[in-house]
């Protein structure tokens, strides 16, 4: 797998907190994949210079693990660093003690795997009160990118298209009436994926008469490519369980979305327009 190198720094407290995550898996055999707002913001401007859009005080990691102990394994090796606390209310949270800030900062360690059922859920034991969805997590892993985060460190990140396809399943998952934060970092990636390495890919599409009914405009064109590129790394299981989920709550998504388009007196539109289009890639 190539190593991608970003043309911006890293910020160091992503260094710091991913070194501990990295040495961990590394000792454990397991793999890591760093998703998230996080991964937004170093694929978008760390790789490509662009606008990532809202800033995060959180950063996530995702773990293929064989069973529950093994997770275990992992939070405790973080908590014996020293650096980590758990928070036993929250239970795939941690939090970072740095000397790069004043306050903690909050680290999602999520488990996926052989430690989900036929409908890709979660149900931490042992209440196993406590559910959570990993649609997409396998995806994510098997099509992340390998990131240089530092001289020394290189660790998987979820691509573009994958974490598109995890906004989508949080979107969905973490409530779709009240305004969401996944609905405005799934309205980033889709306005950012034509400048995201993808200048020249947009006019690459398989059939001329997409470019012509999108009237050329490389903001759609680059949206229809992340449906389009979203529904390569899926299975088809996953292909037509996203585009149900954007057909069911179609309108709260797109109500969502426009909401960040401040100042855009066609915002309802523009919003419809982008996500038509990308589901029209997903299905093509």
């Amino acid at each position: 797998m190539q190593t991608i190198k970003p043309i911006k720094p890293i910020g160091e407290l992503t260094i710091e907190i991913a070194r501990e995550i990295n040495a961990v898996s590394k000792a454990l055999g397991l793999e890591v994949l760093l998703v998230g707002a996080q991964a937004k913001v170093i694929l978008l401007e760390n790789i490509h210079g662009l606008n990532p859009g809202r800033a995060t005080g959180d950063i996530d990691f995702a773990f293929a693990v064989e069973s529950w102990d093994q997770f275990y394994q992992i939070k405790q090796s973080l908590i014996a660093t020293g650096k980590f606390t758990e928070l036993p209310k929250v239970k795939q949270r941690l939090v970072y003690q740095s000397s790069l800030i004043e306050h903690e900062f909050v680290v999602d360690i999520i488990p996926f795997g052989k430690v989900q059922d036929e409908n890709n859920m979660i149900a931490w034991p042992p209440e196993m009160d406590v559910v959570m969805s990993v649609n997409g997590y396998q995806e994510a892993l098997e099509s992340a990118l390998l990131v240089a985060l530092d001289a020394d460190l290189a660790i998987k990140v979820v691509s573009l298209a994958g974490l598109a396809i995890l906004k989508i399943f949080a979107w969905s998952e973490r409530g779709t009436v009240t305004e969401n934060k996944d609905a405005l970092d799934l309205l980033t990636l889709l306005r950012a994926y034509h400048e995201a390495g993808n200048t020249e890919r947009i006019y690459e599409v398989p059939e001329p008469e997409i470019l012509e009914s999108m009237n050329y405009n490389p903001e759609l064109m680059g949206t229809w490519l992340l449906g389009y590129d979203a529904a390569a790394i899926a299975d088809q299981g996953t292909i037509e369980t996203i585009a149900g989920l954007i057909e069911s709550k179609k309108e709260n998504l797109i109500l969502q979305m426009a909401k960040s388009l401040v100042g855009n007196e066609n915002a309802l539109n523009d919003a419809e327009a982008l996500l038509s289009s990308f589901t029209k890639g997903l299905q093509n």
